[in-house]
């Protein structure tokens, strides 16, 4: 208590309420001296998909109806403190991180981070379909080749055993997935490019190098934008590499050997695996019962019929629409046994060394030797011409390109 007197106390009362004015803010604010009683009231938000390679799509919403959409890793730094929900977008190929859907707070000055594992999804077995269908007499007795077409001689075959065929061609999203099986399971190496790793051979695969493969590769990962084309750039060792590790991955024995590349021991018709057809099965199928030069009689029709040039129509025929690229698997309707792009889109590898042949033949292998393999189809940048049933051609096996791409058999027990 104070007790003041005569004109000096009351100067020194004075001098005592100064002193604790000028205490006053110190006691209100404490010793950092900020006027914000309240401190930040934002935090920071990261956002961590793996694998990097293949930038992950995300969208995550928020309070005062927050909403951001991105791909791949992300730091969100000044975010309202509240609850964060985060979704993780499909990508394909891969399964979703789990859970898919995360939901967490933010708190003032605090960081959270969101974190996502993609897998590759589980190797489904191929889609096969029985050829010649149940419907068709085993043994089977056809034509083969043209007399048109001057190494196609015609010539009877017969085949004595139905097989499982693929109905379209093996696509980016099929190959990718069992080339990260293969991967993972050190059947393969990267370098530039894919190198096989079994039986000793590093033959190439895949060219990952060229701008025209549509499969990539990056820590350890493989990826690509677009699944359902056909894979292209595969050379005939990738093309045959694919059918072993299909083999492996669904029990059953390998059809080929790394060191020499036959198909079981040269008898691929008793093979178990998954391998390339013959060029005597390829021409079978695509035929499908008919003689004439395509499975859709004497003309081949680019609007629906098949990918390829329609500036170039057979001659005689009606000139149709040009894609000018492969299209995705199927886009074209069927032959009679149900199996898509056998005309057009691209060439398909078949087993088979190149050779002329003629003369009847019963479950021909085609020449036991050879430097070049067959190829069959036609291409979507081909003439109506190259894309009949009996036309061949042949390259290198190691020969990888846009054009190149293949479809697998099993023989049925």
């Amino acid at each position: 208590m104070w007790i003041v007197t005569g004109p000096m106390g009351e100067m020194a009362m004075l001098l005592r309420l100064a002193a604790l004015m000028l205490l006053i803010p110190f006691v209100l604010t404490g010793c950092g001296g900020s006027d914000d009683p309240t401190g930040p009231t934002t935090g920071t938000i990261t956002i961590n998909p793996e694998p990097n390679s293949i930038d992950a799509p995300w969208h995550i919403a928020g309070p005062s109806n927050f909403n951001q959409s991105g791909n791949g890793d992300e730091t969100l730094g000044d975010m309202t403190a509240g609850v964060y929900t985060l979704t993780w977008e499909a990508v394909s190929g891969w399964t979703l991180p789990d859970p898919a859907v995360a939901t967490q707070t933010v708190t003032t000055g605090g960081t959270i981070t969101f974190n996502g594992v993609y897998s590759i999804q589980p190797i489904p077995p191929l889609d096969m379909l029985i050829i010649p269908p149940m419907a068709t007499s085993i043994p089977v007795v056809f034509t083969m080749g043209s007399s048109e077409i001057i190494d196609a001689t015609p010539h009877t075959v017969t085949l004595t055993r139905r097989f499982f065929m693929a109905p379209t061609e093996v696509t980016n999203g099929q190959y990718m997935a069992a080339l990260q099986w293969a991967y993972d399971n050190d059947h393969v190496t990267v370098s530039t490019n894919v190198l096989d790793n079994m039986d000793g051979s590093t033959a190439e695969i895949l060219d990952l190098s060229d701008a025209d493969c549509q499969i990539t590769f990056s820590n350890g990962t493989f990826s690509t934008a677009y699944p359902q084309s056909p894979v292209v750039e595969e050379t005939w060792y990738g093309a045959a590499a694919f059918c072993d590790w299909m083999s492996l991955i669904e029990g059953y024995p390998r059809a080929y050997d790394h060191g020499d590349w036959r198909c079981n021991n040269g008898a691929p018709y008793a093979a178990t695996g998954y391998r390339l057809p013959t060029e005597a099965e390829w021409e079978l199928a695509c035929r499908a019962g008919t003689t004439t030069r395509f499975s859709t009689g004497d003309c081949l029709n680019a609007a629906t019929e098949a990918n390829f040039d329609g500036n170039e129509p057979y001659p005689g025929c009606e000139a149709g629409p040009y894609l000018g690229q492969a299209a995705i698997v199927g886009s074209y309707q069927a032959n009679d046994w149900q199996l898509y792009d056998l005309h057009g889109n691209v060439w398909e590898w078949c087993d088979d060394w190149y050779g002329d042949y003629g003369g009847n033949a019963t479950d021909p292998v085609g020449s036991t030797t050879g430097s070049r393999r067959i190829l069959r189809g036609g291409i979507w940048r081909s003439g109506a011409d190259e894309c009949r049933s009996a036309y061949r051609i042949n390259r290198e096996p190691s020969e990888p390109n846009d054009r190149f791409g293949f479809r697998p058999v099993r023989t049925i027990d």
